[in-house]
């Protein structure tokens, strides 16, 4: 590959995309635009030139932008931001068919049961959806790209979500006569009308859509390639964080890394409003995207955050305390922001208020490009993530039946500054784990016999597992096992799944886990307290006789009313915390309940405790990092060769959105020492001013006086 043209790819950059509306073609001013970027710090940018608007030239069956007249915009775009040394990466979306196009063309559709093309909404003027096996997405596609890779000198081509996923439309599902054919060819039946978990061919269905996105991610890169073999390809996507996207698109984002030279993920969306119901998205879902990518993939990864208040305010912009520390979420686990605007370029924004926030991170990023270079994460605890579990055990509610377990345990880890990586159940497969002394399983539902193979080569090895709740009870499909998969390991075997509040009667009921042990090390700093709230289902299990049982589970009994708030029951002596140790060194802690949903959903401080105690215990305390500081303080340890860089990124702001933020005050940082890294000085990258490195036995320590945004401690 030209490195002139790639050399984007290799080193952590700040990125704009541009979405270019039709009446931006009006009075579009590039030389402007180049500037305004410049002076944001921007080194990359990525602008939709062609699909549902068009911004240059073109005979096509593609829709040109009727502002646009004679002028060719993406090569004026082009020839000025790269003139300020600014890669342009051209973008396209294809999800959407131009109605011309479609009734030239009806075979490109995506289309319902009865062969009927999925029409967009009205208000979007006449287009129709695209089917990602179509010959628009296909064969059409080459003329596109050869259009535009001739023509410009561009330094990378990027794929809108549109362009290989599919359609929410129907439920994304297809019925046009490729994706009927090739259904019938891989499967032996016909497509599912509805989505059905019930119906065995619904499985079937979502396995092979899963299959066809990451082909199609294939076929985009080896499409480009063919055209120039130097050209960067990237591709928009997201996360297991963003749930509906991710099952209704069949997206595999890992899958589609291995074909791609550079993944974005998207982390847009702060509140969501529709009518009257609103909700709030996961504060720290950049830092989980660019951490898991971070992991599963070679490539740098790119997270996409919006500048404006979506949804659906998307001319307002999210209040500055917020975006800067939104953004840094992301360098501080190893990843690349990119800023999405949507109404135009940078000058025409009606509200501007936004901007200094993000020139403050690219400036801080740009001045410091030495110490995110080539850098690594230095966690050595890990979160498991399973696709499978995902499509397979989440079925119609993903998040609520596993993305809430898995994000409890960022919570709990994050709020006590314990680093940590996510990888996949892919990764946990290669066997390559021995970086970790403990790797999280949060009711990994779904799991192979490879990776239950895999996992217990790793405890033989020395390593720790912690486990909760329906953890390898399912095979990859969602068919239920009569045991764990890991039962030997867990030390416990399956007898059912129940609620902690017992049978259903109409009864408003309250239930908790009675400590047994008080002084075993997973419920130290517990307190003066013999009970701790008990949530959700849990898994009643047979305990191995040689493990440790501290915790068990009480009888249910009623709220109401209060005078007859008490039960005579005896304790149902069912395991709720099981820990044991096994010969290679490794220990295991399993939780048959739900610690880690409830403490995402209801933050009862106990079940974090429990959570990090486990992680303590497994590691033998052996953390590459110790922070003291509050809750609300992200920590992050990043490595180079000679250099521990600790990030640390404020989100104390109260009551979101954040308009200001609180100060840390006088976080101690604690780093242990280790393989030969011998700092002789520490200090803040913001203004390179000097620590104080105090020694203690096998650790040095500095303190920093306050955090207000995002800083980075430097120990080299």
């Amino acid at each position: 590959m030209n490195m002139a043209k790639s050399d984007w790819l290799s080193k952590r950059s700040r990125g704009v995309h541009l979405t270019i509306r039709d009446i931006d073609c009006l009075d579009f001013d590039t030389e402007r635009f180049a500037k305004d970027l410049n002076e944001l710090g921007v080194n990359v940018l990525s602008f939709f030139c062609a699909g549902y608007v068009t911004v240059h030239p073109t005979n096509l069956s593609i829709r040109k932008s009727p502002f646009l007249g004679d002028r060719d915009l993406t090569g004026d775009i082009v020839k000025a931001v790269q003139s300020y040394d600014i890669r342009a990466v051209a973008a396209m979306d294809l999800s959407l068919i131009p109605g011309n196009a479609a009734l030239e063309h009806p075979d490109w559709c995506s289309c319902d049961h009865e062969g009927k093309p999925f029409k967009a909404n009205q208000d979007l003027g006449d287009f129709y959806i695209a089917c990602p096996l179509s010959g628009y997405q296909n064969e059409y596609l080459a003329e596109i790209l050869r259009e535009i890779v001739m023509r410009y000198d561009v330094d990378g081509i990027k794929f809108g979500g549109g362009s290989y996923g599919f359609s929410s439309y129907g439920n994304g599902i297809c019925h046009c006569a490729r994706c009927r054919e090739a259904f019938g060819a891989y499967a032996g039946s016909q497509i599912p009308v509805k989505e059905d978990w019930n119906d065995p061919v619904w499985g079937t269905f979502q396995r092979w859509r899963q299959q066809r996105v990451v082909e199609r991610s294939k076929f985009l890169y080896d499409l480009v390639k063919s055209l120039d073999p130097n050209m960067p390809v990237m591709c928009n996507s997201v996360c297991f964080g963003e749930t509906g996207w991710t099952t209704k698109g069949a997206l595999d984002i890992e899958g589609m890394a291995a074909y791609i030279d550079a993944v974005q993920v998207e982390a847009q969306t702060r509140i969501r409003v529709e009518g009257e119901s609103s909700h709030w998205d996961f504060l720290l879902w950049p830092a989980e995207e660019a951490n898991f990518l971070d992991n599963v993939s070679d490539h740098q990864p790119w997270v996409l955050a919006s500048y404006f208040q979506a949804w659906p305010w998307r001319r307002n912009a999210v209040p500055p305390a917020e975006q800067k520390v939104y953004m840094a979420q992301i360098y501080a686990n190893g990843g690349n922001a990119i800023l999405n605007l949507s109404g135009g370029p940078i000058q025409g924004h009606q509200d501007q208020r936004g901007f200094p926030a993000v020139k403050s991170l690219y400036h801080f990023v740009a001045d410091n490009q030495a110490y995110y270079n080539d850098d690594r994460s230095g966690a050595n605890v890990a979160i498991v993530y399973s696709q499978d579990t995902l499509f397979y055990y989440g079925k119609e509610k993903p998040k609520l039946n596993y993305v809430d377990a898995i994000r409890g345990i960022e919570l709990a880890l994050s709020d006590h500054h314990i680093p940590f990586d996510i990888i996949s159940d892919a990764v946990v497969k290669k066997g390559n784990l021995g970086k970790y002394r403990t790797i999280i399983l949060p009711s990994t539902a779904c799991m192979s016999e490879e990776t239950a193979a895999a996992l217990k080569q790793y405890a033989k090895n020395g390593g720790s597992v912690i486990a909760t709740f329906e953890t390898s009870l399912f095979d990859t499909d969602g068919s239920k096992r009569s045991d764990f998969l890991l039962a030997n390991l867990l030390g416990a075997s399956y007898i059912s799944t129940n609620s902690v509040m017992g049978e259903e009667n109409g009864v408003y009921k309250q239930s908790y886990l009675n400590v047994q042990n008080s002084s075993h090390p997973l419920l130290d700093q517990l307190g003066d307290t013999s009970v701790i709230p008990a949530s959700n289902a849990y898994c009643r299990v047979a305990a191995d006789q040689d493990s440790d049982v501290p915790l068990t589970l009480s009888a249910p009994f009623r709220v109401f009313p209060e005078g007859q708030s008490y039960t005579l029951e005896p304790d149902t002596g069912m395991p709720m915390l099981i820990a044991s140790e096994h010969v290679g060194g490794g220990r295991t802690v399993y939780f048959p309940g739900q610690q880690d949903t409830a403490f995402a959903r209801y933050g009862y401080p106990d079940w974090a405790l429990l959570l990090v105690n486990a992680v303590l215990w497994t590691t033998r305390e052996r953390l590459p990092l110790q922070v003291e500081g509050p809750d609300t303080l992200l920590a992050t340890l990043r490595v180079q060769e000679k250099r521990r860089l600790v990030h640390l990124v404020n989100v104390n702001g109260g009551r979101r959105m954040f308009r200001q933020l609180i100060p840390a005050r006088d976080v101690t940082i604690r780093l242990p020492l280790g393989d030969g890294f011998e700092p002789h000085r520490a200090f803040r990258l913001s203004d390179h001013s000097q620590l104080t490195m105090t020694r203690e036995g096998n650790a040095v320590s500095v303190v920093v006086s306050s955090i207000l945004d995002y800083d980075v401690v430097v120990f080299e």
